[in-house]
């Protein structure tokens, strides 16, 4: 599809929306749910393992041990964040776990019932979304400022600087998915965001903020760009006009009938320019409505107070899930995972009888 046939774009944004979003998706609070989303994967992987009796067969056990690694690299990456403020690291931490999946299924898992197989698949598809959405935030940090420098000699490869690496375009069907995933919990009413017109910056100029900016195009009212998440240090983005949307059709040139009806409900992928402009702040609103209670890290070490009453679980042994009153003492579980770590189940449902 040519760009003279691409559909208009006619969103309109929400600015305290989209900063919101952004917010959330770079908070340690979310970068925590995607460590523990990833143990939690472990567990059932190991879980159905064990129930088949199938420890040691193929590389099956090595993914239990790879998306435990996973959770302890993005835990790595929140204390580079606290520590130095540096999220670069974090964007390898949070692409591993979703790009793992080709060797995950090129392992044998026909051994799995059709309810776990389903089950399984749900597991991984939430921690596939919620740490590929939190690294698809931070990826135009890595290399779209050093791009607009160099713009200048960029000839065949400018195709890579005009496409916008992080979330173009309105952002109310990445909350709704985040929702309907139990990531995010978007208040009724999005809080409002100050622009800070003391912190202005232009495109290839160190970034002297880490937070959310806005292009001047969209304070001029223009509906078509993009807000950023950029980092402290790091060169500033272009900002990204979106020039239309690309509709991939399948059925183009195949079947009319059935191409007609696809152009009629598909929205279509964003297609962006790299454009100049100058950068103004969103200052972080301090009303956020925080994540919920069970998004918090809790996890606790064997041989210590359970800090709250509910369902508890290790990935160090398989089926391990029970109930523990506060103040309790943790158990020590016998494996060969070492420390036993329990964690806070997301499901504090009792189990079905």
């Amino acid at each position: 599809m040519s760009e003279a046939n691409l559909r208009p774009y006619k969103t309109i944004r929400d600015l305290d929306q989209d900063a919101w979003f952004l917010y959330q998706s770079t908070s340690l609070r979310y970068y925590e749910e995607c460590a523990r989303l990833c143990e939690q994967f472990a567990e059932l992987h190991n879980n159905f393992l064990t129930g088949h009796r199938l420890h040691g067969q193929a590389r099956l056990d090595y993914w239990v041990s790879r998306y435990l690694t996973h959770a302890y690299n993005i835990r790595r990456g929140i204390d580079f964040i606290e520590n130095g403020g540096d999220y670069m690291p974090m964007i390898g931490s949070l692409n591993e776990p979703t790009t793992d999946y080709r060797g995950l299924v090129e392992q044998p898992l026909g051994w799995m019932s059709d309810a776990q197989r389903k089950q399984w698949d749900d597991t991984f598809q939430r921690l596939s979304y919620a740490c590929g959405t939190g690294k698809t935030t931070l990826s135009n940090n890595r290399t779209k400022g050093r791009q607009w420098l160099n713009r200048s000699s960029i000839t065949n490869d400018r195709k890579y600087l005009d496409r916008d690496d992080s979330h173009p375009g309105d952002r109310a069907d990445s909350i709704k998915y985040a929702k309907d995933f139990g990531i995010l919990s978007p208040p009724s009413t999005y809080p409002r965001h100050t622009i800070d017109s003391h912190f202005t910056i232009s495109p290839g100029e160190p970034c002297p903020r880490t937070g959310v900016w806005v292009p001047a195009q969209w304070l001029g009212g223009e509906n078509n760009f993009s807000l950023a998440f950029c980092v402290q240090g790091q060169p500033m983005q272009p900002a990204y006009r979106i020039i239309g949307l690309k509709v991939s059709n399948p059925f183009a040139g195949f079947d009319d009938e059935m191409a007609a009806e696809y152009e009629a409900i598909v929205k279509g992928s964003p297609v962006t320019q790299a454009v100049d402009t100058t950068w103004t702040f969103v200052e972080k609103a301090s009303d956020s409505p925080q994540q919920p209670e069970c998004h918090e890290r809790l996890r606790s070490d064997s041989n210590l107070p359970c800090p709250k009453t509910g369902y508890w679980m290790t990935p160090a042994k398989a089926g391990s899930r029970r109930f523990f009153r506060q103040g309790e003492i943790m158990p020590v579980v016998a494996s060969d995972y070492g420390a036993t770590i329990w964690q806070w189940d997301l499901d504090q449902s009792d189990p079905r009888l």
